[in-house]
């Protein structure tokens, strides 16, 4: 009996050797689960890291490549300064460069206020609505408190509830726009890429104005917008260099596995005959909308 006993607890103790043995198995796969999954997942994170410096530097490679091209350094490729696009291709990915002259958009510190109601009416509001946003904004950049017909100042702001007042000075961004009593992000967003606070001239130079903004113009008719850009078309006219104090250059990389950069920069002719930066920034890729 005692023999018996004996070997009835040398089993149990073998079976709980086993249990043991297959938990202690159980728990390192596991264990090398959790880190080979860890492990792939850093290598992905390094792999779109180093995708994404690649695209980086493809995109401030184009804003260099720009300013040779506003420089008269590079005449190699067609180009203008009117949002034209240039698409250069290399081995290392696909570059597309826009370069804006900052002259041919609506300057919000210096346009009138028809040129204003006309850009609002274009992006969608009322006329009505058109005329408070456009008085409101000459109340804005202006110096003293006189409130214009339509327009808002220091009281209108408090009436609102807003915790800022008119500002009584110029805009020093476009962004600043969404301070203006009865200025909307959904607005804002519609006209923020025909609107600067960088041109030099008091009118728009019609001859660098994208399509856009010549379209909003009050004082330019359907068909001599159409010659306007009709103008522009052709060897000649597609090879005329402007001398532009100011322009804004939006470059997008696309490396060959598809990784997407966007720089976006505000440049202004300095003294020393180079270009200062006015805008450094990345501008993230709008996901497409549900139809």
């Amino acid at each position: 009996m005692i023999f018996a006993a004996w070997r009835r607890r040398l089993r149990d103790q073998r079976g709980l050797a086993l249990v043991a043995v297959l938990w202690t198995m159980t728990l390192l796969a596991l264990i090398a689960a959790v880190f080979m999954r860890e492990t792939r997942t850093e290598l992905a994170l390094v792999r779109n890291l180093e995708s994404e410096a690649k695209a980086d530097a493809l995109a401030e490679a184009g804003v260099n490549r720009a300013i040779l091209i506003l420089l008269g350094l590079d005449s190699s490729v067609p180009w203008r300064v009117d949002g034209t696009p240039i698409e250069l291709a290399s081995a290392d990915g696909v570059v597309r460069i826009v370069i804006q002259d900052e002259g041919g958009k609506v300057d919000i510190n210096r346009s009138a206020d028809a040129v204003l109601e006309s850009l609002f009416v274009a992006a969608g509001t009322s006329a009505e609505a058109a005329e408070h946003l456009a008085d409101a904004i000459l109340d804005f950049r202006d110096a003293d408190n006189l409130r214009q017909l339509n327009g808002a100042e220091d009281g209108e702001y408090a009436a609102a509830g807003l915790r800022h007042d008119a500002k009584d000075a110029p805009f020093a961004s476009t962004e600043e726009l969404l301070q203006v009593l009865g200025m909307t992000p959904d607005l804002f967003e519609r006209v923020e890429p025909l609107v600067t606070v960088y041109s030099p001239r008091r009118d728009v130079n019609l001859a660098t104005a994208p399509p856009g903004v010549l379209s909003v113009l009050p004082y330019l008719t359907a068909e001599r917008v159409r010659t306007i850009l009709d103008q522009r078309t052709g060897s000649v006219a597609g090879a005329r260099r402007f001398r532009v104090i100011a322009v804004t250059v939006l470059v997008e990389a696309v490396t060959p596995d598809g990784t997407r950069f966007i720089r976006e920069a505000v440049l202004r002719r300095s003294a020393g005959g180079g270009f200062d930066i006015l805008k450094w920034r990345r501008v993230w890729p709008t996901p497409p909308t549900d139809s």
